[in-house]
């Protein structure tokens, strides 16, 4: 008899050790989930903040390749022609105040 009451002792102790290895198991993986469920949301809001960002970056791409064509233009040129040089047409006239 002692023999089986051994077994049976044998037998309680490793299913012991194989729900306490079983539990820490579950617990490390239920951590690490956790902390992948952390990074994933911090992820997602940087690529937010990152898409947001690119879309103002394509804004002003677009605002300058506009100011670019316009700084191409004959009207521009002529404006700068007109305030920075004081060149104008052949046939404007210019009024000047007296002093």
């Amino acid at each position: 008899m002692s023999k089986k009451k051994n077994s049976r002792k044998k037998k309680r102790v490793n299913r012991a050790y194989f729900w306490l290895i079983a539990g820490f198991v579950v617990t490390v993986m239920v951590i690490q989930i956790s902390n992948l469920y952390q990074k994933n949301a911090a992820y997602a809001a940087e690529e937010s903040k990152l898409q947001n960002e690119l879309e103002a970056q394509e804004e002003k791409q677009e605002e300058l390749e506009n100011y670019e064509s316009y700084i191409q233009s004959d009207e521009y040129k002529e404006s700068v022609a007109q305030s920075k040089l004081g060149l104008v047409h052949e046939n404007e006239i210019i009024f000047r105040e007296n002093e």
